[in-house]
């Protein structure tokens, strides 16, 4: 089911697109968070994969996808209140489990940390978080990263995008109306300056989300992390910074992903991301049949 809902309160409020499957259930709804120059059509599989145990809604940050763009709307904490307001529009009163993919884990650990009591459950899918600031080996790749969503615009201008964005729509199998979607969204030039200026933000915001405190420790966590190379020193330093938020949690599951790539997680290896919610899922529906009657004989 696609909706639209409103990025802030009040009237003028832009819409944001979301993408919701499943009927709500015991357990708490999902919601998707997409990693750098994302947008929900990357969660398809996904999503058709979790609607089999409950609600679950991936959705367009604001001026990516099918969402209209808001002013100054760029850095984590606004991201997290972006979220907020998504989750009151999609009239969440209850906690939530949030997954978020690459800088989209930053922004669900921003939300968290502001909001733990609205966040059932966390998921870090070969995520970007506050702990990359403390290895000056993972600051220098998203300074790479940085210089890379830099060319991205770059390549829009020189009418390069479509050969690039069928390149990335392949290595992430989607197809029908998913695929379309995803084609849009990487060959627009004003959605490419969003997500760039994502890009930009993102190195400054770990130290702002890391003064947030250590509120998600309370919160059952799980981290997806893999690599084609796992040996290799960068593997190494990113999987050191990507399971912290575990090893300090406590109730949390590490989930090593022997030969994943960066998007396969979202696609072929997308069975790590079903058991992460399954283990966070299961309590709630444990609870609510504890509360059934035993039928009668």
């Amino acid at each position: 089911m696609t909706i639209f809902v409103a990025a802030g309160a009040g009237a003028a409020a832009a819409p944001l697109y979301a993408d919701c499957r499943g009927e709500a259930s015991a357990s708490p709804t999902v919601i998707l968070e997409a990693g750098a120059f994302g947008t929900s059509a990357d969660w398809d599989f996904v999503l058709d994969d979790l609607a089999k145990g409950g609600r679950v809604c991936a959705y367009d940050r604001a001026g990516l996808g099918r969402s209209p763009p808001t002013p100054d709307a760029t850095d984590a904490l606004a991201k997290a209140a972006e979220l907020g307001a998504l989750l009151d529009q999609l009239h969440e009163t209850e906690p939530v489990i949030l997954v978020g993919h690459s800088n989209g884990a930053l922004y669900i650990e921003a939300f968290a940390g502001r909001s733990p009591g609205r966040v059932a459950g966390l998921v870090y899918v070969n995520g970007v978080g506050s702990d990359d600031l403390d290895d000056p080996l993972l600051l220098r790749a998203l300074a790479r990263e940085r210089r890379l969503s830099d060319l991205a615009v770059i390549a829009a201008r020189l009418g390069l995008s479509p050969l690039i964005a069928s390149r990335l729509i392949g290595d992430e199998g989607l197809g029908g109306e998913a695929a379309a979607r995803k084609r849009v969204a990487l060959t627009s030039l004003a959605s490419l300056r969003v997500a760039r200026d994502e890009d930009r933000a993102i190195v400054p915001a770990l130290k702002t989300v890391r003064a947030l405190g250590d509120a998600t420790r309370l919160i059952p966590t799980v981290v997806i992390v893999g690599a084609p190379y796992p040996k290799e020193r960068l593997a190494r330093a990113w999987r050191a910074a990507e399971i912290a938020p575990a090893a300090r949690a406590d109730h949390a599951w590490i989930l090593d992903a022997p030969g994943a790539s960066h998007v396969s997680p979202l696609a072929r290896d997308r069975a790590y991301i079903d058991a992460a919610v399954g283990w966070l899922r299961a309590p709630f529906v444990a609870r609510s049949k504890d509360t059934v009657p035993a039928p009668a004989h």
